[in-house]
């Protein structure tokens, strides 16, 4: 697959939260208990357990010097991948041959401890989508594609380098109408990375939806 790169702050995700006909969206809050599911007040994006999603990983809450009463309930917990090279998401039930948007979420937040961040990539199946590599513990990153996904389903995978446990902590998919982005087909694909990370520490007071 043939990925087109951008660099550029997206924030049509947020236009996408105010339509008012969510089928087909997929909204996970990584590292919530099983068959827990919640409302995001501000959004009213409903959010479900990984669960139903993958069966690797362990599941942790973020150190509570980062566990700000403004931070999104999302960014609370994650989930990490301390065996195996590789750990994916199976996202089901798509239509083939249609445009979707993933984003990937991470908030590290020191929950291991050790105050340093992993660096490791992200996959689309088997195509490489992007490396995740920032080293404060208190920013936000994430990292979006657009796709015409070529089967009902599409797998999202955490690949270890050996430069720590991969984590993330939410997934998301939206359907696209298929007459946006018109240079996105079955063949290439568009990467879209956020160029400004939004940090929270413990003195930082901005709430956070993304």
């Amino acid at each position: 697959m043939k990925l087109c790169v951008a660099v550029l702050l997206f924030y049509m995700f947020q236009v996408i939260h105010g339509q008012p006909d969510y089928q087909g969206f997929i909204s996970i809050d990584c590292g919530i208990p099983l068959n827990s599911t919640y409302q995001d007040s501000i959004t009213n994006i409903v959010y479900v357990s990984d669960y139903g999603f993958i069966t690797t990983g362990e599941n942790r809450i973020i150190s509570s010097d980062y566990m700000e009463p403004s931070l999104a309930k999302r960014y609370s917990n994650l989930r990490f991948f301390p065996h195996g090279p590789r750990n994916c998401y199976t996202l089901r039930s798509l239509v083939m041959g249609n445009k979707y948007l993933v984003r990937a979420s991470f908030y590290y937040g020191n929950y291991d401890g050790l105050g340093k961040p992993p660096v490791f990539d992200l996959y689309l199946g088997t195509n490489y989508w992007h490396e995740v590599n920032y080293s404060d513990a208190g920013a936000f990153n994430w990292m979006d594609i657009i796709l015409v996904v070529p089967t009902d389903y599409l797998q999202v995978c955490l690949v270890n380098k050996g430069m720590g446990n991969p984590f993330i902590s939410g997934l998301d998919l939206r359907p696209l109408n298929t007459t946006l982005y018109p240079e996105v087909n079955a063949s290439q694909s568009l990467v879209l990375v956020n160029s400004n990370r939004f940090h929270m520490g413990p003195t930082d007071n901005s709430i956070i939806r993304l």
